[in-house]
């Protein structure tokens, strides 16, 4: 008999257009197209856009270049605003590996691959 363990996490929520939002509340860099920086805080992310809140108002259609820890700086256009609350969609969608990593501390990054190699550890000696 063959038995299938499987784990489901669940990160965040769906959003009304079937995308999976997942909450992080993370601070960052933006930069505009000027190339000048100023400090946001990534309230979720999906792997096609995020939302972000800073004490700027970039309007529509606005090029930005965004720091995302654990998974490198993306470039994305602004699609709507309110105040300083900005929706964003990537130029290029997040790969899944990006989309694991994206705002992950350094520090849970490596917590996550000790676990792993941990896990490989035991089933090689279960063998």
């Amino acid at each position: 008999m063959l038995v299938l363990v499987a784990r489901l996490e669940v990160w965040g929520s769906m959003d009304a257009r079937g995308a999976v939002r997942f909450l992080v509340y993370r601070e960052t860099t933006v930069r505009g197209m000027d190339g000048r920086p100023f400090d946001a805080v990534v309230e979720n992310f999906s792997r096609t856009g995020f939302l972000f809140n800073a004490e700027v108002a970039l309007p529509e259609g606005t090029l930005i270049w965004i720091g995302m820890s654990g998974a490198g700086a993306r470039e994305a256009r602004v699609v709507w605003r309110e105040d300083t609350r900005h929706g964003c969609e990537f130029l290029m969608p997040l790969s899944q590996r990006d989309l694991q990593h994206a705002f992950r501390s350094r520090e849970r990054m490596v917590e996550d691959l000790e676990a792993r190699l941990r896990r490989a550890s035991m089933l090689r000696e279960g063998e």
